[in-house]
């Protein structure tokens, strides 16, 4: 299961999240920790555009997350959040939607 997402992270960027890869979040982990945001290849524009609108401690949360969601895909050899199986065998990704609307 990834890690909890922290508060400061606007729910519409984790839910983006879950769709990528670990190598796309790690992208956005180097993206965010560098000051000079110009190329960013591997990450979605609509993500970039998004990232530019955050702020400095909201940047350092997501830097963070990211970072550790990465190392979980990672360990699971999964390619994507919404990849990863809960024990009754879903999605995580409905899992979380379930959870969300109380079921």
């Amino acid at each position: 299961m990834p890690p909890e997402s922290p508060a400061e992270i606007p729910e519409f960027l984790v839910e983006r999240f879950t769709d990528y890869s670990p190598e796309t979040l790690r992208a956005i982990g180097e993206y965010v920790r560098t000051d000079n945001r110009g190329a960013a290849e591997d990450i979605p524009d609509t993500t970039v555009e998004s990232l530019a609108l955050q702020s400095d401690s909201t940047l350092e949360a997501i830097e963070r997350y990211v970072e550790g969601v990465a190392t979980e895909l990672e360990q699971h050899d999964a390619e994507s959040v919404a990849a990863l199986d809960d024990d009754d065998g879903r999605p995580w990704g409905h899992q979380q939607i379930l959870d969300w609307h109380g079921g």
